[in-house]
């Protein structure tokens, strides 16, 4: 009991230090920080035919998500997360399409329409663009806590490509991890293209 309370404190300080750098970045730099995350996708091998890509909404210095949609909007199918309020840690996707309405949520974060027909199901994603506080150098991530998308990660197929959206300093040499945590297969940051598994997504 001791271990695990020293092993949880652990991760929560290293949440808190990053999240206290992350909230010293402007807006401007966040935005140019997507606009450069979307040339990497835009270059990258899996994203040359069309996908159905799970992203999110950027929030609290997160890196602008903004650029990146627009992108995965033109030449892909977009989907994004709403989250289930009626069962805790549950996430589901919808398809969104550009001029479609947002709506806040209690965490104050935006969310698509969550209507039937938009529902996307998880087997049918093809790649997901992860939020993240921390990774290592073996692809672990550090979230922010809820378990919202290691239990969606669960759901996707092996082929769907799982790829971690961060800045640079979001690295560390390790994190500590529990065992439900689910590993990226890449990350990418305004100036690095990280890939830790290198099995063969369909191309």
């Amino acid at each position: 009991m001791g271990e695990y309370h020293l092993f949880k404190e652990q991760r929560r300080k290293l949440r808190q230090m990053i999240l206290t750098k992350r909230r010293e970045i402007s807006d401007e730099t966040a935005y140019e920080s997507g606009l450069r995350i979307a040339e990497y996708l835009k270059a990258h091998s899996f994203f040359a035919k069309r996908r159905v890509v799970g992203s999110y909404l950027s929030t609290r210095g997160e890196i602008s998500t903004a650029p990146i949609n627009d992108y995965l909007m033109s030449y892909h199918d977009l989907a994004l997360p709403y989250i289930d309020v009626h069962i805790k840690g549950q996430m589901n996707f919808y398809a969104y399409k550009m001029g479609d309405p947002l709506y806040e949520n209690r965490f104050h974060i935006l969310e698509p329409d969550n209507k039937a027909e938009n529902y996307i199901m998880p087997d049918a994603i093809d790649a997901m663009l992860v939020p993240l506080v921390a990774f290592d150098k073996k692809g672990n991530r550090l979230g922010m806590g809820g378990g919202y998308y290691d239990r969606i990660l669960k759901k996707v197929s092996v082929q769907c490509l799982i790829v971690g959206v961060a800045y640079d300093m979001q690295y560390l040499d390790k994190i500590p991890i529990e065992g439900w945590d689910m590993p990226l297969d890449e990350v990418i940051t305004p100036t690095r293209h990280y890939i830790f598994n290198n099995d063969t997504h369909e191309q």
